[in-house]
């Protein structure tokens, strides 16, 4: 017969070899065993497979270190699994105190009871994975939303940029052949060179640009919001593309160094290989940005749902974002304080791409304190992800995770 906790298993931490012995023969059953004769082996045991781990039994005194502190140890690598204290009658006050403080989930006296333990580890197994689904429902619900969030971004950037563009565009076209003639003009009218000619010089050059970066956030705009516009193929290489485009961007920066690497092996994908690339070269030009004293750029890939899913990480060592900018990093008119010069236009861009791929994007902070954008692409995206799809996602998620709380909840009152 299986165990009925095949994924989860019980660390037992104890001196005694007999306690041991017998634990592992009476409660083999149930889960896997992993079994400490130290605090100092349990803890190392508990760091390596913590992430399999569903209940820490110890016992209070061992040599070098009570059982209390090793579950406190443990505590702070992973909080989650349930920890049991064994202890003497004697110890009784210090157990209430520690279940009191939330240290402890339960605690046992010597000796213990076979049956009445396994009652308990059960019902214990059961509440980790009631608790674990609804952490479970809580992501999943929490990934649909933000898919309807982008949906509905990614709708509002649309009209915003149908507005822009026609009443814009007229006036940038008037703006462009007046500063295109203005040389031609002046040169008629003066029969000769300006006074001042490196103030015109500047002045003029300078409102170039100006036109040119208005053009270009109104092109990104139009583009960035047309799903219509992707050209799918099949077999795209996503290692491959953000490989050359750190290469393009990054040619030129010898003070920058960047690395592509895959944590688990990547399929091919079906996307836009043009839109692909030049969402690397986008988020390569803003790590950029913020190394301006130098620096790395690393670009972890990884599979999820069993293949299904690409997940890519670009950190950079750069200064870092403040944290109130990162939510709003790839609104396409949020500007940056140390960047005022610069629309996030790049970065909605980036935004949409994902989006239009059936992904999701966000900025964050790595536990080393680096700058991140963390995105995800389907394997083979759904045709036309819009706000339909996300809202009967989250119904789907809704319905099989009920299903699955309702199966927990019903063995936690057996």
């Amino acid at each position: 017969m299986s165990a009925p906790f095949p994924d989860d298993g019980i660390l037992y931490v104890d001196d005694e070899h007999k306690s041991l012995k017998y634990f592992e023969a009476i409660f083999g059953h149930l889960a896997p065993i992993y079994l400490a004769r130290s605090p100092e082996e349990g803890f190392s045991l508990f760091e390596k497979h913590h992430a399999r781990i569903g209940i820490v039994v110890s016992d209070q005194r061992m040599p070098n270190e009570s059982g209390l502190e090793l579950l406190q140890r443990i505590r702070a690598v992973d909080p989650r699994p349930l920890r049991f204290l064994v202890t003497a009658f004697s110890d009784l006050d210090v157990a209430v105190d520690s279940l009191n403080d939330g240290l402890l989930y339960s605690y046992l006296t010597k000796p213990w009871d076979p049956q009445e333990l396994e009652h308990r580890l059960t019902k214990a197994m059961n509440h980790f994975h009631l608790v674990h689904e609804r952490e479970q429902l809580i992501l999943d619900k929490t990934d649909a939303i933000q898919q309807l969030m982008m949906a509905d971004k990614a709708a509002s950037i649309g009209i915003l940029s149908t507005g822009l563009n026609h009443h814009l565009r007229n006036a940038l076209t008037v703006l462009r052949t007046f500063h295109d003639l203005l040389p031609f003009q002046l040169a008629e009218e003066l029969e000769s060179q300006p006074k001042d000619t490196v103030f015109w010089g500047e002045y003029y050059g300078e409102v170039g640009k100006q036109i040119d970066r208005m053009t270009s956030i109104l092109t990104n705009l139009s583009e960035g919001t047309k799903a219509d516009g992707l050209r799918m193929q099949e077999g795209v290489d996503l290692s491959g593309i953000l490989t050359q485009a750190g290469e393009m961007v990054l040619e030129h920066s010898p003070h920058i160094t960047y690395t592509v690497r895959e944590d688990t092996a990547i399929p091919p994908l079906v996307g836009d290989p043009q839109k692909l690339a030049q969402m690397g070269r986008f988020l390569f030009e803003e790590s950029r940005s913020t190394l301006t004293k130098g620096g790395a750029v690393e670009v972890r890939l990884a599979a999820l749902d069993d293949g299904a899913t690409v997940e890519v990480t670009f950190m950079d060592s750069g200064e870092l974002i403040p944290e109130l900018d990162l939510e709003r990093l790839f609104d396409p008119f949020f500007v940056r304080a140390n960047k005022p010069e610069e629309l996030g236009t790049n970065l909605m861009a980036c935004y949409l791409t994902v989006y239009h791929h059936g992904g999701t994007i966000r900025a964050a902070r790595t536990a080393d304190d680096r700058n991140a954008v963390i995105f995800t692409l389907p394997v083979v995206p759904v045709e036309d992800p819009d706000t339909d799809y996300s809202r009967r996602r989250l119904g789907r998620v809704a319905d099989f995770r009920h299903q699955d709380l309702s199966r927990a909840e019903a063995a936690l009152t057996a």
